[in-house]
């Protein structure tokens, strides 16, 4: 799986491909997501957490990657008219997940919401990428597309939260 994620955190278009043309890639996809969770949880698991706070966060991370597929598939595929399925972009956007990790490795060098942004922007565009795969979009479109799906999910998280 390694030789997947690693090209596809320099946007390489062949580990998207692999992952749309794949037969397990939304199950690939979500055991990425879930490993990147239970990684950003490390520091919950080392503090005061539960074991039972670190699960949830680890759902709530595959929910995320659910609901910022879903929205990424609907804004590519019904507004901007792309060609593809939402299986497809799923896989696809499993690989734009692990840049979030980035955040802990910068965390000593950049405050944390410098960190976050960072990492929220290398996610934007491997969601970008996962875009202009699995929808066989234009780049511009494609990034249309994951703007959309990306301010969508965030909406939805600043919902949740409320």
């Amino acid at each position: 799986m390694l030789r997947v994620i690693l090209p596809g955190l320099f946007l390489r278009r062949r580990a998207y491909l692999r992952m749309v043309l794949a037969r397990e890639g939304v199950a690939d996809a979500a055991v990425v997501v879930a490993v990147v969770y239970l990684v950003l949880a490390v520091p919950g698991i080392l503090g005061t957490s539960g074991l039972l706070a670190v699960a949830g966060f680890v759902v709530g991370g595959v929910f995320s990657w659910i609901a910022l597929s879903g929205l990424t598939y609907l804004a590519g595929r019904y507004v901007l008219e792309g060609d593809g399925t939402l299986p497809s972009v799923m896989a696809a956007a499993g690989l734009a997940f692990p840049p979030l990790v980035a955040s802990l490795a910068l965390r000593p060098f950049l405050p944390p919401l410098a960190a976050l942004a960072v990492a929220s922007a290398w996610l934007l565009a491997c969601l970008w990428e996962a875009a202009r795969v699995s929808l066989d979009l234009s780049p511009a479109r494609a990034a249309a597309a994951a703007a959309g799906g990306y301010l969508g999910w965030l909406a939805l998280s600043a919902l949740s939260v409320l």
